[in-house]
């Protein structure tokens, strides 16, 4: 039996963390697409802002992965632990380090499905930035002019592969569009990185993975995204 049931918007943009994780099907996508297509304005720039949100949580996690533990890190954790009765000793396990990395991000992929409000909003509310608070492992910036005013500024790692974007005084796109990320690589066909809710900041970046040589290029696009840019860049800078 088919469920005919009304579904509430809370339980669309709900949808909007698996959709982020790339954790739905197909036809899933679609019949959330149609949904979409169907709500209220304020219901799509909410689903629209909540996508925006998980990835860039799972950009910035994604970047922490990248960074070995500090040395210490073990001794410390088996300090803390209380002390074992007679008798027992503790197992040491020379490759812990690697499956402690893992673990953060499959945890936080857990939570921002089950229940992504309060991670993003732990994460979101801070206005410190991993990469900056990690020392900035081979940064470089580059920056490009916007044709309507304004600067793109990219702080790239390519030892990271990760990119950390930030517009620096640019007006926000016109009432029902939306600036959209996209990385072009050698064979000159763009790919979606992102649809930016926001123009995003210093204190809320937008933060994504790229490869060496790989062009990041911003176009305007129709509330929501689209799958190819419908026109050309307004700014575009080639990434480290």
């Amino acid at each position: 039996m088919v469920d005919t049931s009304p579904r509430s918007d809370a339980d669309l943009i709900d949808l909007a963390y698996p959709c982020a994780l790339n954790a739905v099907a197909d036809i899933e996508r679609r019949h959330i697409d149609a949904r979409l297509a169907a709500a209220d304005p304020d219901v799509r720039r909410a689903f629209a802002d909540a996508v925006w949100q998980a990835r860039d949580v799972m950009g910035r996690l994604a970047v922490l992965d990248e960074l070995a533990p500090p040395p210490d890190l073990e001794r410390r954790i088996l300090a803390a632990l209380p002390d074992m009765r007679e008798g027992r000793s503790v197992t040491r396990i020379s490759s812990w380090r690697r499956p402690l990395r893992w673990a953060v991000p499959i945890a936080a992929a857990a939570c921002l499905v089950v229940g992504g409000s309060l991670v993003t909003a732990q994460f979101t509310g801070s206005s410190s930035d991993p990469v900056a608070a990690s020392g900035q492992p081979g940064m470089r910036t580059v920056n490009g002019a916007f044709d309507g005013g304004g600067l793109l500024v990219v702080d790239a790692s390519p030892e990271l592969g990760r990119a950390v974007v930030v517009f620096d005084r640019v007006a926000p796109p016109p009432v029902g569009r939306v600036y959209q990320v996209w990385l072009v690589g050698s064979d000159g066909r763009p790919r979606s990185a992102g649809v930016l809710s926001d123009v995003p900041s210093t204190e809320r970046p937008f933060v994504t993975g790229f490869r060496s040589g790989e062009v990041l290029a911003v176009s305007v696009e129709p509330d929501g995204g689209s799958d190819a840019p419908s026109g050309d860049p307004v700014v575009g800078v080639t990434l480290p």
